[in-house]
């Protein structure tokens, strides 16, 4: 009995209780609790339910129990989790961990790198010649007219959509006027209209840098704020596996199709993983399972 009831555990509560792999605590079944904490905290960094691959004497072994077995192994592996869950072990290892994984980033670049972009800035223009840069300048001369005749668009367009559309209007009457001003410098003075036109690019890759750093920023406090909270991530959790797990059709009936069993219900074929996988556990295990995280799923509300 020993031999079954660890891969078992191992195999059926693994997708019961949010991906969690572990086993029996008891000393009889090889594992000290240490271990099954240590399952447990690696389960929960997964990113959503899933089903682990096990051999198939790992699988042989959990078919072989009997169904009360089987209950009875995820009702004791259950208690467990929960216990464990609402530790103080793990609550402060889980926001260690958040903390860590969602730090605070910075929006705006750094002194020394604004410095290093200017500086290749200056020196990716020195080969500039007058003849070359005067089409290039008329071009963006030329665009202010365009974003001009935009201007026109701006009510038509979107709510949600309408202030970026107004910025990159704005962005653009801006660098227009900016080569009007630089243009006779052509003529008079190429050194002069060499260092504007390098601070000009190196500001617009600076300003394109910090949004970049702004837009990595908010993306990552919006996924520590969906995470910070443990108890969240639970309940959502156990919410997937009960939706992904719900009218699971044990009576369903299989054929060989070269070499691989398929459902002769071809609707069954685009259940997730997690039920199909409920449907080689069978009923009793899956209802078990479903049962306890249930009432764990009311007792977080």
């Amino acid at each position: 009995m020993k031999n079954k009831i660890v891969p078992f555990l191992l195999y059926a509560f693994c997708i019961a209780f949010l991906n969690f792999t572990f086993s029996d605590e008891f000393e009889e079944y090889g594992i000290s609790q240490k271990e099954l904490q240590n399952r447990v905290w690696n389960g929960l960094q997964a990113a959503s339910v899933n089903v682990p691959y096990f051999s198939s004497s790992v699988k042989s072994a959990c078919r072989s129990l009997a169904p009360d077995v089987q209950a009875t192994a995820i009702k004791k592996a259950g208690s467990f989790v929960k216990t464990y869950f609402s530790s103080e072990d793990f609550q402060k290892r889980y926001t260690e961990s958040i903390a860590k994984r969602y730090p605070k980033l910075e929006t705006t670049v750094s002194e020394q790198r604004k410095q290093e972009i200017r500086t290749n800035r200056l020196k990716g223009v020195q080969g500039l010649q007058a003849k070359d840069m005067e089409p290039v300048v008329d071009i963006q001369i030329q665009s202010a007219e365009t974003f001009v005749g935009m201007e026109s668009m701006l009510s038509s367009i979107p709510a949600e959509q309408r202030a970026d559309f107004k910025k990159q209007i704005e962005d653009g009457k801006r660098n227009a006027a900016f080569f009007k001003k630089i243009k006779p410098l052509l003529k008079t003075n190429m050194e002069e209209f060499k260092k504007q036109y390098a601070e000009f690019l190196a500001n617009d890759e600076i300003r394109q840098s910090e949004q970049t750093l702004a837009r990595n920023a908010k993306s990552n406090a919006d996924e520590y704020e969906k995470l910070k909270d443990p108890k969240r991530v639970l309940t959502a959790r156990l919410t997937d596996f009960l939706n992904q797990s719900k009218g699971v059709d044990f009576a369903a009936q299989t054929k060989e199709v070269n070499g691989r069993k398929k459902f002769i219900n071809a609707a069954y074929e685009g259940k997730s993983d997690v039920w199909k996988f409920c449907y080689r556990m069978g009923a009793t295990p899956t209802n078990t399972a479903r049962a306890f995280a249930q009432q764990w799923l009311t007792e977080l509300k």
